[in-house]
């Protein structure tokens, strides 16, 4: 660290890889595949983390677990938004 170390191989592009990527950007980007990026960025209006556990609050107020919306599927997170 003092003598300012820097890695010679690291690329930015490493950040992108998905097996880096939480379960909330995961979710994330497979709802934009199974929604189309418009309905998803009208429903979701965050993924984050609180105390540990990572959530998905959408813009009509509810929230669920990444985990929950997994389990549930695409259709059921769906509906559960849209009632």
């Amino acid at each position: 660290m003092r003598e300012q170390w820097k890695p010679k191989a690291w690329k930015d592009e490493y950040l992108e890889l998905p097996n880096l990527e939480s379960p909330g950007q995961r979710w994330w980007n497979a709802a934009a595949t199974m929604w189309g990026y418009d309905l998803r960025n009208q429903l979701v209006a965050d993924v984050f983390y609180d105390e540990g556990t990572e959530f998905i609050k959408f813009t009509n107020g509810k929230e669920i677990t990444v985990e929950t919306a997994w389990r549930w599927g695409w259709e059921r997170v769906l509906e559960y938004v849209s009632s």
